[in-house]
């Protein structure tokens, strides 16, 4: 007997086959949603993430310390020329994760003060940071870079080695002002240090801006493991001196209490300044002298000597405002 069923047409095995996919797909997604949520869980797994979050915490730890140990001993203890200071845990660890701020804080005041300085800078930073959205690593199993791209990563290297260089030297041959620098009733003083601080910024950003991109170009391993070592080093060196510089500007400008040992005598209140490791206190003063002649200088205070706290002000305030009484 003839078969008298129709084949079916091109549209109907069309529609057999989408819908035979969809089906496939919709299998494979409640398959692989079924296994996602049916893992066991895996205690070797939850035990390196959860060394990961302690190995990051633990880092970022003594690196907030870090910050503020050098902030305090390169910057505000070379500043004051006093020695060495008593500079508890807890206040060093305060001070470094006071750094990230102070930095921008001193780039911000900086380039409002010289607009053409933040347009300088973001010049510099720019161009870093295309280059990492663009770059490709090597990575195993993709097609090699093309002779052109490895050439002209050899040529970014190069120029990201000198750029290191540049920054370091620039760094070490910058001259950072001293308590010996100022001059009462004068600001100028405040703006070197204020821009010192900004321009330490600016080569840290630059510097961990350009290690990143030696690790994001297509080079070779050698030449990576070289020219990354330069980079970090650089990066880790820069910071370490917008640490200093911010930590010197941030504590110019933290209010800080007025002490004085005689209410009636205007001559006795000073500017505390720190803890020295005797237990005396290193002070700047005289504040609101009746002497017009008199100029604030540094001094120590014994630690069994009574005082009492007036009032707060920053030491800018101090050394940039008339010394005499009205």
């Amino acid at each position: 007997m003839p078969n008298i069923v129709p084949e079916p047409g091109p549209s109907t095995r069309r529609r057999s086959g989408s819908s035979a996919r969809r089906r496939a797909v919709a299998d494979i997604a409640s398959a692989a949603i079924a296994q996602g949520t049916l893992r066991p869980d895996d205690p070797a797994r939850d035990g390196i993430r959860l060394g990961l979050v302690a190995f990051v915490t633990l880092a970022s730890g003594i690196g907030i310390l870090a910050l503020g140990s050098v902030a305090e001993r390169a910057g505000i203890e070379r500043w004051l020329g006093m020695g060495e200071m008593l500079r508890p845990i807890g206040s060093t660890f305060v001070t470094g994760a006071r750094m990230p701020g102070a930095m921008l804080r001193a780039l911000y005041e900086a380039g409002v003060v010289e607009p053409l300085f933040f347009a300088a800078a973001m010049a510099l930073l720019i161009p870093p940071i295309a280059g990492i959205v663009a770059a490709r690593p090597l990575r195993p199993g993709l097609a090699p870079p093309k002779p052109a791209a490895r050439i002209a990563a050899g040529i970014a290297a190069a120029l990201v080695v000198a750029a290191d260089v540049g920054i370091v030297s620039i760094a070490a041959l910058t001259q950072r002002a001293t308590f010996e620098d100022v001059v009462p009733g004068a600001s100028a003083w405040v703006n070197v240090v204020r821009d010192v601080a900004a321009a330490d910024t600016v080569a840290a950003l630059l510097s961990i801006l350009l290690a990143v991109l030696v690790f994001r170009m297509p080079l070779d391993r050698w030449a990576r493991g070289l020219v990354g070592t330069i980079s970090i080093a650089t990066a880790v060196l820069a910071t370490g001196a917008a640490a200093a510089s911010a930590g010197t500007l941030d504590f110019l400008e933290t209010p800080r209490p007025v002490i004085a040992t005689d209410l009636e005598g205007a001559g006795l209140k000073k500017l505390d300044l720190a803890r020295t490791m005797d237990g005396g206190i290193a002070v700047l003063g005289p504040i609101g002298s009746v002497q017009p002649a008199a100029l604030p200088h540094r001094s120590m205070i014994r630690h069994d000597q009574d005082f009492i706290i007036i009032e707060s002000m920053t030491v800018v305030e101090v050394l940039t405002t008339g010394t005499s009484a009205p």
